[in-house]
């Protein structure tokens, strides 16, 4: 593996993202489908994994008050605006709610078993059908189709450059990832602070929720510990609220990207590190984010803003206090002895307070890892390198974790 290859990775996994990613992804399936059509759109079938699902529930969307799959379809169809990827929240206007709202009682959402990313959207007009999948990635049309007619298609055995660089990804040490990323230049990662301005910006917003405020009250002072904890939390809050400001996203997800950045940044902050070293970290951070997040799954059963990302952050913690490769492992290990097993009951402004729990569990880990404090081989899933600790991670999420997201989905779709 080439640094010349992770930088560009880097450059296609950490974009700006409007709105929580899987209800964006929804409506991204259903423009690019409505692109296809001249006439309005009269009845939208959704089919979508349970990870889609989950997430796309509660939810906030920008620029509406309300939240569900049925009107992410809705919107999307109306836009008809995938050019805009990611951001295509953007292009909402009070007409499009309007229409939206006529839309969404002719709305039907299905549940599949796929364990990756899978939206199948079909929308009818009077006299045509428009049928598009999205697999493995939000962004990843692998079929389009209008009355029979294929107008594109992926088979399974195609592969990007992007995943090829991934499989190798999974396939390396930490400690390797880490050498690359200490040959990176200041010029190769600046573009990196853009992320950090726009999720500073996120966490700066003042938006109808107050979770954050609560860290305003005497018994916590204003220290290192509470200003991640604050930030971290205003800024997810904002998000999965349906603030209209974008967020910087990590491995596919805004929420991520927030998580992995916010608390490096403040660590470096308060540091003063070179400014060389806080873009190592934030490239180190994204770069094990994305790793963690390949062998567990970007959509699964555990919380991956924590499991992967909080992770992530602590190792980005660790490496601004100097840490040998050997104590970075130590970090991963006492992450996974932490904070696996924290549930995904789907995307909503209550993830605030889950990914300020991961945060300081990624602070505290650090610390304790640079200190040679370090949890025992032998404690429960925990392992003698950091890469059995994060494959022991991904067993419990593949494998242990699947009944328990068939009780989630149950409740959930038990509310109504």
């Amino acid at each position: 593996m080439r640094k010349e290859e992770l930088i560009e990775l880097l450059k296609k996994d950490v974009v700006p993202a409007l709105g929580c990613t899987e209800p964006v992804c929804v409506a991204l399936c259903a423009a690019y489908a409505s692109k296809q059509l001249n006439n309005p759109v009269t009845q939208i079938e959704l089919d979508v994994n349970k990870g889609i699902y989950k997430n796309g529930m509660s939810a906030g969307i920008p620029h509406c008050n309300h939240v569900g799959l049925e009107y992410t379809a809705s919107i999307g169809a109306l836009l008809k605006n995938p050019e805009k990827q990611l951001t295509l929240f953007e292009d909402i206007e009070p007409d499009t709610i309007t229409q939206a709202e006529l839309l969404v009682p002719h709305v039907s959402v299905t549940i599949n078993d796929s364990a990756s990313i899978d939206v199948k959207c079909i929308l009818h007009t009077s006299n045509d059908t428009v049928t598009c999948i999205i697999k493995d990635a939000h962004t990843n049309i692998v079929y389009l189709e209008k009355n029979g007619v294929v107008l594109e298609e992926k088979t399974t055995k195609q592969t990007t450059h992007t995943s090829t660089v991934i499989d190798e990804l999974k396939e390396m040490r930490i400690s390797e990832i880490r050498s690359l990323v200490d040959s990176m230049t200041v010029g190769e990662l600046v573009f990196l602070l853009e992320g950090i301005k726009m999720n500073e910006q996120l966490s700066e917003y003042k938006g109808t929720t107050h979770l954050s405020d609560s860290f305003n009250h005497s018994l916590f002072s204003e220290d290192l510990f509470t200003r991640i904890i604050k930030k971290v939390t205003a800024a997810a809050e904002n998000r999965l609220d349906g603030c209209p400001l974008l967020a910087m996203s990590s491995s596919g997800a805004g929420t991520k990207g927030l998580v992995v950045s916010i608390p490096v940044n403040e660590v470096a902050e308060e540091l003063h590190v070179s400014l060389e070293k806080k873009l190592k970290a934030l490239a180190l951070t994204h770069l094990v984010n994305r790793y963690i997040n390949a062998h567990i799954g970007k959509l699964s059963p555990m919380c991956t803003c924590v499991m992967a990302s909080s992770t992530a952050a602590s190792v980005g913690i660790a490496y601004l206090l100097d840490a040998l490769d050997e104590q970075i492992g130590y970090c991963i290990r006492n992450m996974a002895g932490t904070v696996t097993g924290m549930i995904c009951d789907g995307g909503k402004v209550g993830c605030a307070l889950k990914v300020s729990t991961g945060s300081s569990a990624a602070l505290m880990c650090a610390t304790t890892a640079v200190n040679n404090a370090v949890l025992r081989e032998s404690d429960g899933i925990c392992a003698s390198t950091p890469e059995q600790c994060i494959q022991n991670m991904a067993r419990i999420g593949k494998n242990g974790m699947i009944k328990v997201d068939e009780e989630i989905i149950s409740i959930m779709k038990s509310k109504g």
